[in-house]
């Protein structure tokens, strides 16, 4: 098994990372998908003789979130960084679309 890293600049909110891991996860050879909104970023955990980071990044394209430039990092699961240990406090952004979409429901 493999991981991959991909930076995805627009991940917004959690229904962004729904269909980004909805979108991964389809694919043959992935085994598991950690999408976050707060990192930008999702993390996928792939067989590497089925599936590529480029095959992954271009689904994800297709599907409507491009991977940033310098998004694509894999490693071997041998290597026990994690990108989650130095989480702090989030701080959430809404995306002016989602406020222009969302109508009389936020007036609460």
């Amino acid at each position: 098994m493999e991981k991959a890293v991909f930076a995805i600049p627009s991940l917004w909110a959690d229904h962004h990372t729904l269909a980004v891991r909805d979108v991964l996860c389809s694919l043959d050879g992935v085994e598991d998908v950690l999408a976050s909104a707060l990192h930008r970023s999702a993390t996928v955990i792939y067989d590497s003789t089925m599936i590529t980071p480029e095959l992954m990044a271009e689904s994800l394209d297709s599907a409507g979130y491009p991977v940033g430039a310098d998004a694509i990092g894999h490693t071997s699961l041998a290597d026990t960084s994690s990108s989650w240990s130095g989480n702090s406090s989030r701080v959430t952004v809404t995306n002016p679309v989602d406020l222009a979409m969302s109508g009389d429901y936020r007036k609460y």
